[in-house]
């Protein structure tokens, strides 16, 4: 009897020895430009899983399809080499049939512009001046404008959008009565303490140790107001202490507990006998470098931190979001144990000591 052989939903411009280790893969059209980069830990499966079951379900990923006539993969020895390979390949590409990563390059910051007398906190979408002090980046807006209501609240920071223009004619608005603002537009707080208050709301946002020092400052007052029998002044300070919790809640993102570290990340390469070498300077991703592990790798991880020594001196203060792309891999895969691969953290280390430490991990 003869065999017939099974249809398959593939299409023949798809190879079919397709790798099955991690990697980075792209869909492109009849001229070779990227039209959808993706990454997975089996890149054959994953490839070939487009055109099962009809096809995808989503109406954008379809018509992707329907242009592409050729997918090129790249193998890598680890998924988070892939990850760092898909990240750079959108933001440097900018497929069009990509959306995650492509809007990165504007996140959101919170913003204190210390050059004006009175400041106020803002949300903005980058850093762009000077004169001011800057957290970020966050992905969304939601996050850093409900931060923004509760340093407002513990420190009684303006939130009102006009220039303040100090005169003790005005009636202070509905925040100074609720004891939330100082009211500066109607000097009932000279600049020089307001200034103090923004002071504060710039260290609860960057100082963990401040907050909780706050926090117990907040609770002594509570407790002597009871003890007191002054029930409204203690339910005042349990108010703001209840606001610095919640505030704590926030503290992951407003503090990157890797951000100004340095570290060596050596992975499996692609290819037998080889390593990548990832470089992180104080939270800034570097560029990748894939060496052999046969001979003269101490070389070239002495040329790496040298790397990472050189970049740490002009490091900016807040990575831009693009940057901090890489960046939250990293310190995800970090949190994550760095499985698959081995890092070392160069503020502890110096060069000779991550050799060693390498050499007792990979020989």
């Amino acid at each position: 009897m003869r065999r017939v052989a099974r249809a398959t939903p593939v299409p023949e411009w798809v190879p079919a020895d397709l790798p099955t280790s991690p990697g980075v893969y792209a869909f492109r059209d009849a001229s070779g430009h990227p039209l959808y980069v993706g990454k997975s830990v089996n890149l054959r499966r994953r490839v070939r899983g487009y055109f099962y079951g009809g096809g995808p379900d989503n109406a954008r990923l379809a018509e992707m399809l329907r242009i592409a006539c050729v997918v090129t993969t790249t193998p890598t020895g680890s998924d988070l080499e892939a990850r760092l390979e898909e990240a750079d390949r959108i933001i440097q590409q900018r497929p069009p049939y990509n959306k995650a990563l492509k809007r990165r390059g504007a996140g959101y910051y919170l913003e204190l512009r210390w050059s004006e007398p009175f400041p106020r906190l803002r949300v903005v979408r980058r850093p762009r001046r000077t004169g001011a002090r800057y957290v970020g980046p966050f992905w969304g807006r939601r996050t850093p404008e409900r931060v923004k209501r509760l340093v407002e609240k513990i420190v009684k920071l303006r939130s009102c959008f006009e220039p303040v223009r100090p005169d003790s004619a005005l009636t202070p608005c509905i925040q100074h009565d609720l004891g939330l603002c100082t009211a500066p537009c109607a000097r009932r707080v000279g600049l020089d303490r307001y200034r103090t208050q923004a002071e504060a709301a710039a260290r609860l946002l960057t100082d963990a140790t401040f907050s909780w020092d706050l926090q117990d400052r907040v609770t002594q007052r509570r407790d002597a107001a009871s003890a007191k029998l002054d029930f409204e002044g203690a339910a005042v300070q349990q108010a703001r202490l209840d606001w610095l919790e919640e505030l704590e809640q926030y503290r992951f993102v407003l503090e990157d507990e890797g951000g100004d570290r340095s570290w060596l990340i050596a992975l499996p390469g692609a290819v037998d006998g080889t390593r990548v070498l990832q470089p992180v300077a104080r939270g800034q991703v570097l560029g990748r470098r894939v060496i052999s592990w046969d001979s003269g790798w101490p070389d070239a991880v002495e040329d790496a931190c040298y790397a990472i020594r050189v970049a740490e001196l002009r490091v900016p203060t807040v990575l831009s979001p693009v940057q901090s792309v890489p960046s939250l891999m990293v310190k995800r895969w970090l949190e994550e144990g760095s499985p698959d691969g081995v890092s070392i953290d160069l503020t502890r280390f110096d060069t000779e000591e991550t050799i060693r430490h390498l050499d007792r991990s990979f020989n």
